[in-house]
């Protein structure tokens, strides 16, 4: 591709329809600045297309991530109630996911220094 990018390939394109414009030389019949005009709206159409559906992406995506913390908070609120209703050493709260109190380890202390 010339011109390494989308942009800088527009722009060369433009520059070049408006020099055939001014070209008197006979050049194949498919070499005329109307021809390079309908290429470029053919790639300025499918920019358009691509660009509507990348914002679409971009909002299923928000939405997933909101539906995904919406899920999250449900889950925490789920096992807090569990918590709250069947305590914390309870088998229901081990069941949803929770770690009984009784198999959680035990803090060590940490022994003091001598100086």
């Amino acid at each position: 591709m010339i011109g390494g990018s989308i942009a800088k390939l527009l722009q060369i394109a433009g520059e070049t329809k408006e020099a055939l414009g001014k070209i008197s030389t006979e050049l194949p019949a498919d070499v005329t600045p109307a021809e390079t005009a309908a290429k470029i709206a053919e790639l300025e159409t499918s920019i358009s297309e691509l660009d509507a559906i990348n914002a679409e992406r971009t909002r299923l995506v928000n939405v997933k991530g909101d539906k995904a913390g919406a899920l999250s908070d449900y889950l925490v609120h789920v096992r807090i109630s569990v918590k709250a209703a069947c305590g914390p050493d309870s088998s229901e709260y081990d069941m949803i996911g929770g770690t009984r109190s009784s198999e959680r380890k035990r803090p060590k202390m940490k022994k003091e220094e001598e100086d």
